[in-house]
């Protein structure tokens, strides 16, 4: 195992947590219902949806390629 390998799988992993939380990190609290109300209700739940399924996909396609690499 090359260290480009551990290396790469340790900044997917940060890049994609990184963009997970990046609606927390932005507003600088979670999904709260109180404060926002309406259309930017279902805006603000699509948003931070999407940043987590985002994320996942970073975080996969790191462990993917990690592996693929390693088989190598």
């Amino acid at each position: 195992m090359k260290p480009n390998q551990s290396v790469f799988l340790f900044c997917s992993l940060i890049i994609g947590i990184l963009i997970a939380l990046s609606p927390v990190i932005v507003t600088g609290k979670w999904y709260d219902t109180t404060h926002v109300m309406g259309d930017l209700l279902v805006a603000e739940f699509i948003v931070r949806t999407l940043a987590i399924v985002i994320g996942l996909l970073v975080i996969c396609s790191g462990l993917k390629n990690y592996f693929l690499l390693k088989d190598k």
